[in-house]
């Protein structure tokens, strides 16, 4: 059963010292967002994002990190929310870096992967979250570099 939570994934690489970001273009709505899923059962969050990534890219990676930047979503968004009584409206989005190589495979979520530089996904980029989110991880990859 899915849980009451989501997760946000930025897979990153770095491409002659600059970092890339991997964002997916949805199915459903024709959005750009990062790679998102939602708990399974009991895992942790930390689990559902390693899980996430692979469904939805069969990448997997090195680095990982929980980033600060997190926001609340209308449960209403979500199958299954009538049995989430804990989070009677809103329920958490923990957002997630991770290293990659490779290159990602489409699966039936996602109609393209685009790699970009910040500034250009962060204007693909439908959600406020997911802006946030990144921002975020490009000042850690600075200080880190």
């Amino acid at each position: 059963m899915r849980a009451p939570f989501q997760v946000l994934i930025f897979p990153y690489k770095f491409e002659i010292a600059e970092p890339l970001f991997l964002i997916a273009c949805r199915t459903d709505n024709g959005e750009w967002q990062a790679i998102c899923g939602g708990g399974e059962g009991q895992e942790s969050l930390f689990d559902a994002a390693k899980r996430e990534l692979y469904e939805e890219t069969s990448l997997t990676g090195i680095d990982w990190a929980q980033l600060d930047s997190m926001c609340m979503l209308p449960k209403v968004f979500f199958s299954c929310h009538e049995k989430w009584n804990d989070h009677p409206y809103v329920i958490p989005e923990y957002s997630f870096s991770v290293q990659v190589s490779g290159e990602p495979k489409l699966t039936p979520e996602h109609t393209k992967f685009r790699w970009c530089k910040a500034s250009d996904a962060s204007k693909l980029l439908k959600y406020d979250s997911n802006r946030i989110a990144l921002w975020e991880l490009c000042e850690r990859l600075k200080s880190i570099t």
